[in-house]
């Protein structure tokens, strides 16, 4: 989605006209993340996917028509059980897709601060009209909600403010996009609509969340596997090793960054927030143990360390005589991962990993 609204950004830099095609809702089973998004550029190229096969073509053919036309539209789009075949799966579902004209510098300039959010790690929703009772103006159908209150943008009635507010919030903890009915609100600033009853509207919720950050203590064999799927899953992962040669790109390819420093220097030059996963797979239990009594002095959402029931026993009295926190400690998993008779580093990350996921989709 990254490379989708920085293409949108630089289409709208360049003074050209596009359409963007989001899926909004769905049922059953259907073959493409809940976040897809396709844009349509006025030459005909596209980037991203919207699924596929016949419902891809006919979302390009209604992108073309918004950007010729300006306006928006909706579509529903049901997947019979062999077009859902075709595409992996055994049964069909239902579909929505909105498709927006993106036109001019308001909307590349509001896009281009969802991708400066996701660099500063801040979280935000991008809330959309999708339907209305009352014909929008360009422009005035869009927000960007932080989660810190700020705003970027307008819509085109009031009184919503506080209830945008409520439901942003929710959207961005369960970072799941989210269509809201919203009733009763005033339009009478528009110049096409007279003093009367007050209208509905409907509003798509899309979340941006930064990735989760894992900080992996310890470049060796089992935590270069952790780091590697945590990355596939959609971790921004960082090696933290002592030791140079074990926290190298050349050793570690496909993490986003290598650090080589100790635990407390570590510590004292990173950045930790409610986002943060802290996994210890150091060399050795003395090293394990600093990464935990460190860790548990931040508000990090997850502390893993890997070792066994004993070695926690040990190391958790340890800690305690130091002044460390034993409710704080209480938080940490140990042992690390799931109990599926892992023997490998390979084997170990996959039961690891399975636990960060479930830590971060909030089934623990």
């Amino acid at each position: 989605m990254q490379d989708i609204l920085t293409e949108l950004v630089a289409l709208t830099a360049q003074g050209k006209r596009g359409a963007l095609a989001s899926l909004v809702d769905s049922s059953g089973s259907v073959p493409m993340s809940e976040r897809a998004k396709i844009l349509i550029r006025e030459d005909g190229g596209f980037s991203g996917t919207i699924g596929g096969g016949c419902l891809e073509a006919e979302i390009l053919n209604i992108g073309r028509e918004v950007i010729k036309t300006g306006c928006s539209q909706n579509m529903e789009y049901t997947m019979t059980e062999k077009q859902a075949g075709e595409n992996g799966l055994n049964c069909g579902g239902t579909v929505r897709i909105y498709t927006e004209p993106i036109d001019g510098q308001e909307d590349g300039d509001l896009f281009a601060s969802v991708i400066d959010a996701k660099i500063q790690r801040r979280k935000c929703v991008l809330v959309t009209v999708i339907s209305s009772e009352v014909t929008l103006g360009q422009g005035k159908n869009r927000i960007l909600h932080y989660s810190d209150g700020q705003r970027l943008g307008q819509f085109s009635f009031e009184g919503f403010e506080d209830r945008v507010s409520v439901l942003a919030d929710q959207v961005i903890e369960s970072e799941k996009p989210t269509i809201v009915d919203v009733a009763g609100l005033d339009f009478t600033g528009l110049k096409s609509h007279k003093e009367g009853p007050k209208k509905n509207a409907e509003l798509f919720f899309d979340p941006f969340v930064p990735p989760p950050l894992l900080y992996v203590f310890g470049g060796g064999h089992v935590g270069a596997q952790i780091g590697s799927l945590a990355k596939n899953a959609g971790f921004h992962v960082i090696i933290v090793d002592d030791r140079p040669l074990f926290a190298s790109c050349e050793r570690h390819p496909t993490v986003d960054e290598c650090v080589a420093a100790d635990v407390s220097d570590a510590f004292n030059r990173l950045q930790f927030d409610e986002q943060t996963y802290i996994v210890a797979a150091t060399r050795g239990h003395q090293h394990d143990e600093e990464v935990v009594e460190c860790a548990i002095r931040t508000s990090v959402k997850y502390i893993g360390m890997l070792g066994s029931e004993r070695k926690k026993l040990i190391m958790w009295d340890l800690i305690q005589k130091r002044g460390g926190s034993r409710q704080r400690l209480d938080r940490v998993y140990a042992p690390i991962g799931f109990n599926i008779g892992a023997d490998t580093p390979e084997e170990i990350a996959v039961s690891v990993v399975a636990e960060l996921i479930e830590v971060r989709r909030g089934r623990t």
